[in-house]
């Protein structure tokens, strides 16, 4: 993952991807979750999704490696954190800021482990989270999903397709053929919703002047 491009966006306040509000297919998805599930959402910046999880009841724990996210996510919040140093099972450090219902991990994403997260997950929302890797890394990512959700649990996932040809990424396009490849073998998969979206101004200026935002729902097999 390229660490570097991400800490500059949020150095020069380039993150067009933070709405600023729950994402809508996340607010119409939300009865799919169980009561009081404990949710992970890797890549998650500042989200404003993780409080309203978090306020619907659900133990929320995210994960994000640029430390300007977490320290705005918390003084925009007007939240208060305790920070503890955790270690991977491979070995990698954490810092994780904990608030009462509410856990965010700095690190790694592709090194989180279900001991890190307290156990297995039940819901997992990846909000631009998979477009975000390097296509090198999709499969120990979906690898890594797998392992922290527990049997029968599920991926919401949001992610965009475009004319790849056109610009590179980050954020990289994956469309419904990609989604199917990563994980047909080991999860059933729904798709909630389909549609156009614009595409950003480094996006339009390259020639994609629209990409296709998919929302699927992903039920662990086994």
């Amino acid at each position: 993952m390229k660490h570097g491009f991400w800490d500059e966006r949020w150095r020069q306040g380039q993150i067009g991807f933070h709405l600023g509000r729950p994402h809508d297919w996340l607010v119409e998805a939300a009865h799919r979750f169980p009561p009081q599930a404990r949710v992970y959402v890797p890549l998650c910046g500042k989200a404003v999704d993780l409080v309203w999880l978090r306020d619907r009841g659900h133990e929320v724990i995210g994960c994000e490696f640029v430390a300007r996210a977490i320290e705005e996510f918390f003084r925009e919040q007007g939240l208060e954190a305790a920070t503890e140093h955790r270690v991977a099972g491979r070995g990698t450090p954490f810092e994780c800021h904990r608030t009462p219902g509410l856990s965010l991990l700095r690190g790694d994403a592709l090194e989180t482990d279900p001991d890190l997260l307290g156990g297995p997950v039940d819901v997992i929302f990846d909000r631009a989270a998979l477009v975000a890797l390097d296509p090198a890394c999709r499969t120990r990512y979906v690898d890594g999903l797998h392992r922290l959700l527990r049997p029968g649990g599920h991926v919401l996932l949001i992610a965009f397709a475009y004319e790849q040809s056109l610009v590179e990424g980050p954020p990289w396009s994956v469309d419904a053929g990609t989604i199917e490849r990563l994980f047909s073998d080991r999860f059933r998969l729904e798709t909630l919703a389909v549609r156009a979206e614009e595409g950003s101004p480094r996006f339009q200026a390259a020639g994609v002047a629209a990409m296709e935002e998919r929302c699927c729902w992903l039920t662990r097999r086994d």
